[in-house]
């Protein structure tokens, strides 16, 4: 089968085609299926899983195959950061945002000024604007994920 992505939460069909009588089928790991010995159970995984696929014919043939699921986690988004340069939360790491390789991030400030974008977040905000340290305060993102969620809004507050 197509490696596939799903969002957390999602469900995926496997889609296996086989041809010949008296066909086995065994996918393993059974975890997170809807029944692992038919040829097109519905997977509903948590995370990223490897499932394979072993089919069996009554007259001993056998054929084996891999699906790959990336599960897309929620963005896990903190709401302070400390970009002081002592190594600890220096910068504003949004968890999983990384499998969003489309994601956009936009930060502004209280006057609607924006003072951060980017497309995907290889380079995480560290609170400042054009190389000059932005002062203590809050600020207010617009993250949209693409990839079928939708854009997350809130504050965050840059505190030094």
């Amino acid at each position: 089968g197509r490696d596939t992505i799903i969002l957390a939460g999602g469900t995926v069909q496997l889609q296996a085609q086989a041809a010949g009588t008296g066909l086995d089928y065994r996918w393993t790991p059974i975890s997170y299926l809807s029944d692992p010995q038919i040829a097109n159970p519905i997977a509903s995984p948590n995370e990223d899983i490897l499932y394979t696929l072993n089919v069996s014919s009554n007259q001993g043939c056998l054929a084996a195959d891999n699906i790959f699921i990336k599960v897309l986690q929620l963005p896990e988004i903190p709401n302070a950061f400390t970009p002081n340069a002592d190594g600890y939360n220096d910068v504003w790491n949004i968890r999983y945002l990384e499998s969003y390789t489309n994601a956009t991030v936009e930060i502004f400030n209280r006057y609607g000024q924006q003072v951060y974008y980017s497309v995907g977040y290889a380079n995480p905000w560290d609170g400042r604007f054009k190389s000059e340290e932005l002062p203590m305060g809050t600020y207010y993102y617009i993250i949209n994920p693409g990839n079928g969620r939708k854009a997350m809004t809130g504050a965050v507050t840059l505190i030094k």
